[in-house]
């Protein structure tokens, strides 16, 4: 069941619950970062974590939510960004430019209501698709500003050096001056891995058309 909300409609739990208990996907369209929409998703994903016992794990679970979230919608914002002021987020040089100025204008913040806008009016999506398989919980996020190569190839990098690390070497070995600290995806490896009885619990891939963050709790 996919659900798509107007800008300031929130669906009823009710039809997550339906979801769950025929064992079908439910996906939500995020169409803005209200505190609404946000609190809608965390009681979903509350209703997935009972089905495998793992409540106790709601406050946890809820902090890689935010940054999931947050990290799409910035995406969505940088790409709106670019679009608007005709730069190609793939041409190096533009890249290059259109990052200096995009950090400079303050534009990465996932509340700015101009971009929310220029997101809806381009098309571009957060969607969050809830289900089980058996044991496990999946969480996946998909939008529709896709990552490139060289970022994933960072972020798994990063992921990589902070095995097993300290927070203080966590933090050193995460700087990153091109994208910003990256410290909110240290952290959901970090929390799920606490959580979640798998060594592939968080992962980022991407294909043509979409960045896909996916995490899985197993029982």
């Amino acid at each position: 069941m996919t659900v798509t909300p107007g800008l300031t409609e929130i669906p009823d739990i009710s039809r997550a619950l339906e979801c769950i208990k025929n064992k079908t996907p439910f996906e939500y369209v995020l169409n803005g970062p209200s505190q609404e929409s946000r609190e809608f998703i965390k009681n979903v994903a509350l209703e997935y974590l009972r089905e495998i016992n793992k409540e106790k794990s709601y406050n946890l679970l809820c902090l890689c939510i935010e940054e999931v979230i947050s990290n799409c919608v910035k995406a969505n914002i940088k790409r709106a960004y670019f679009l608007s002021n005709n730069l190609d987020i793939n041409n190096p040089e533009d890249y290059q430019k259109g990052m200096k100025n995009f950090k400079e204008a303050g534009m990465g913040n996932s509340k700015d209501a101009q971009f929310v806008e220029k997101i809806n009016s381009l098309g571009l999506y957060v969607k969050l698709n809830f289900r089980l398989e058996g044991n496990t919980f999946y969480l996946t996020a998909r939008n529709n500003s896709v990552i490139s190569k060289e970022e994933i190839e960072r972020i798994h990098k990063k992921l990589k050096l902070c095995e097993n690390q300290t927070p203080e070497q966590m933090f050193m070995n995460s700087i990153d001056t091109t994208e910003g600290a990256g410290l909110g995806i240290i952290m959901i490896k970090r929390i799920l891995s606490q959580i979640s009885s798998t060594n592939d619990c968080f992962n980022i891939s991407a294909t043509d058309t979409e960045t896909i963050t996916e995490l899985k709790i197993l029982k």
